[in-house]
C-alpha cells in the first residue's frame, strides 16, 4: 500500500459531538456555528474539512466564552461519535488491542496527519506527524481529550495517560488540563504526543459489545460454512483469519501463533492441501465482504474496515479483482433485490 493521501477531514459523526454539546447547553448549534447539522455520507467517504472543524471549535469557544471548550465537549463523547471505529473498539478484549485498532484505522476518525505508536521505556507513545500539516490548537486539544475520555470509557480501571505534549503554547494556568488528563501536560513541545504506561494496555474493556461480536461472528460463521470443505487444518486457518481480520490484515505469523504452529509448518501444510496463505486470506475476505454488503446497517467503508482494509480504495480494487464489480455496485444490486 502506498503512502496515504490525507484528505484533511474529520467525520460528520465526530463533528456532531460539538453540535450536541452546544444543544445540551441550551444554544442553537446551527446559529452558533453558522453551518447546518452535519450528516454522515451514506457511503462513508464524506467528512468535514479540518480547517472548518477548527473554525467551529473557535466559534463555540467565543460564543460560550469557554477557553476549555475542547475538554468540556470531549467529556460528553460516546463511542457512536467515532462511527464504525467506535463499534469495532467495543469488540476488543483489552485497551492495548483497542489502541492497535485505533492506530490502524485512525484515518476513519482523523484523516488529517499520520499517527504512529512507538515503544518508550515502560510504555507506548502515540505521535502525530505534523511535518506537512499542523492542525490548529483546538483541533489537537479536542482530539487528545476525546481519546483520553474514550480510553476511560472503555477500560476496566483508571486509564489516564502518563504524559501529554502539545505543539502550541499553553495558557498561564494549565491545571485544568492536568485535571482532565490526570497527568503532566506540556505545551510548546517539538512533537504532539500522548504516552501511556504499558500496564494500561492489559486492562480489559468494561464495555465490550456482545451484540457486535455476535454479529461479526454470525457473518463469519455463515460465510465460512458456505466455503468448500477442506481438511481440518485449512478450516482452522480460515477461522483464525476471520477472527483476526478486524484488526487489519491478519499476518501469517499471527495466525500461526494462534494455531500453535510454526509459520513454516503452516505454509507447508497449506501447500500440501493445494493452497497458500494469501489465497485463503482473500477467500475469507471475499466471502465476508459479500455477507457484510448485504447488511444495510453497514456502509461500504465499514465493510472495508471489517475485512481488514484501512483504505476504501484498496478494498474497491480488491473487490473488483474478485468479482469484476465494485462493492458499491454489489451493494446497490442487493438493495434492488429487496
Amino acid at each position: 500500500m502506498g503512502k496515504p493521501r490525507f484528505r484533511r477531514v474529520v467525520p460528520a459523526t465526530y463533528v456532531q459531538l460539538l453540535y450536541e454539546y452546544l444543544g445540551a447547553q441550551g444554544h442553537d448549534p446551527q446559529g452558533v456555528l453558522g453551518h447546518a447539522w452535519p450528516t454522515p455520507d451514506p457511503h462513508g467517504l464524506g467528512g468535514v474539512d479540518v480547517e472548518l472543524w477548527g473554525g467551529m471549535l473557535e466559534a463555540a469557544r467565543s460564543h460560550l466564552q469557554d477557553p476549555l471548550i475542547a475538554i468540556h465537549m470531549a467529556q460528553t463523547v460516546q463511542t457512536r461519535h467515532l462511527g464504525v471505529l467506535g463499534a469495532v473498539l467495543l469488540a476488543c478484549d483489552n485497551l492495548g488491542q483497542a489502541m492497535e485498532r485505533f492506530e490502524h484505522y485512525q484515518r476513519l476518525i482523523f484523516d488529517v496527519v499520520q499517527m504512529s505508536s512507538q515503544p518508550v521505556p515502560g510504555g507506548v507513545a502515540l505521535r502525530w506527524d505534523v511535518h506537512d500539516y499542523t492542525p490548529g490548537p483546538l483541533v489537537n486539544e479536542a482530539g487528545f481529550a476525546v481519546m483520553t475520555q474514550v480510553a476511560r470509557m472503555l477500560a476496566q480501571g483508571p486509564a489516564s495517560p502518563r504524559a501529554v505534549s502539545f505543539l502550541h503554547a499553553g495558557p498561564a494556568d494549565i491545571r485544568p488540563y492536568e485535571d482532565h488528563f490526570g497527568c503532566a501536560v506540556l505545551f510548546a513541545q517539538p512533537e504532539a504526543t500522548v504516552t501511556f504506561d504499558a500496564a494500561l494496555l492489559a486492562l480489559p474493556l468494561k464495555t465490550r459489545d456482545p451484540g457486535l461480536i455476535a454479529l461479526l461472528a454470525k457473518h463469519a460463521d455463515e460465510q465460512l460454512g458456505k466455503l468448500p470443505q477442506e481438511d481440518g487444518f485449512v478450516e482452522a486457518v480460515r477461522r483464525e483469519i476471520a477472527r483476526l481480520i478486524t484488526l487489519g490484515e491478519p499476518h501469517i505469523d499471527h495466525v500461526a501463533a494462534k494455531l500453535h504452529c510454526p509459520t513454516r509448518s503452516l505454509q507447508r501444510k497449506l501447500s500440501a492441501a493445494g493452497t497458500h496463505y494469501r489465497q485463503e486470506l482473500n477467500l475469507v475476505r471475499h466471502e465476508l465482504a459479500r455477507s457484510y454488503l448485504r447488511d444495510p446497517r453497514l456502509k461500504v467503508v465499514d465493510v472495508a474496515l471489517l475485512v481488514g482494509y484501512s483504505e476504501h480504495s484498496a478494498f474497491t480494487r480488491a473487490y473488483k479483482e474478485w468479482t469484476g464489480k465494485s462493492p458499491q455496485d454489489e451493494r446497490d444490486a442487493y438493495l434492488k433485490q429487496g
